[in-house]
């Protein structure tokens, strides 16, 4: 093999790469605008953002830039450590809903109920101190939850759990006989509305605003990262606003319990 070859190897697999993704992309978009041509009479959105350690700062002060500059409702899931080594950052964010992200990011999974009971104390406390606020509702680091830990939230006095993927309920603890609401993350497919998967891994930023943009039914939760979907921040400025012109509400996951708890 000659040299010219050998070095044009990177290039063509970067094409490949690109061409898949941009097919993916396609296909993607052409079935959602199979699926999601109805629109319903009112449409809610809710917008949550997963606040962790490896945020640090200039991330989430984005998000809550434009949250704010949009007058947008939206939940943000802090962990413990967060609200302790940022306390100042997590005040900012009292004017919108703050809930439990757990206080280490340990998966809840990998915990003995002592563990998750002392985790879940930690991070209220923490998100207390900073805010003099209570929570009232959670999510698994990592989306990972199992069979007990419902159960805790629901005798810690939890209102909700925001864990689960929609569409892959079978994965997922049954909570049937359980009272604290469940909140699940929207998906198309079984792919979570998430930035991780779409901004992350796919790589696939245009068509995942697309989906979320167009995915017109009565009710969606999205799920994003502040250091993942701080880059795309005009990207997620244009979503809002394009949402709020079509007349979607932007609610937060107390608003929906209660709304829930009222009959509406």
């Amino acid at each position: 093999m000659d040299k010219n070859h050998r070095t044009s190897l990177p290039d063509e697999a970067k094409k490949t790469n690109l061409l898949f993704r941009v097919f993916i992309a396609a296909l993607v978009i052409l079935l959602a605008m199979m699926i999601f041509r109805d629109q319903p009479d009112k449409r809610y959105v809710l917008l949550s953002f997963d606040v962790e350690p490896v945020d640090g700062e200039q991330s989430v002060l984005d998000v809550l830039d434009v949250v704010y500059r949009t007058n947008t409702s939206a939940t943000f899931f802090v962990t413990g450590e967060y609200a302790e080594k940022h306390p100042e950052i997590v005040k900012l964010m009292t004017g919108r809903e703050i809930a439990c992200h757990g206080y280490s990011h340990k998966a809840f999974t990998e915990m003995d109920r002592e563990e998750k009971k002392e985790e879940l104390k930690k991070c209220r406390q923490t998100i207390k101190e900073a805010t003099g606020m209570g929570v009232i509702g959670f999510r698994a680091p990592y989306n990972r939850i199992d069979r007990e830990t419902p159960e805790i939230l629901e005798q810690e006095g939890f209102l909700y759990d925001a864990s689960y993927i929609k569409g892959l309920g079978f994965i997922f603890p049954r909570l049937r006989e359980l009272k604290i609401g469940e909140i699940p993350v929207s998906s198309i497919f079984g792919i979570p509305l998430e930035d991780v998967v779409w901004l992350h891994y796919l790589k696939m930023p245009g068509a995942f605003f697309y989906v979320i943009k167009h995915k017109e039914t009565d009710l969606e939760s999205y799920l994003f990262h502040p250091h993942h979907i701080a880059t795309q921040k005009q990207e997620l400025e244009e979503f809002i606003n394009y949402l709020k012109g079509q007349n979607v509400i932007f609610i937060s996951h107390r608003q929906l319990i209660e709304m829930q708890d009222e009959g509406v």
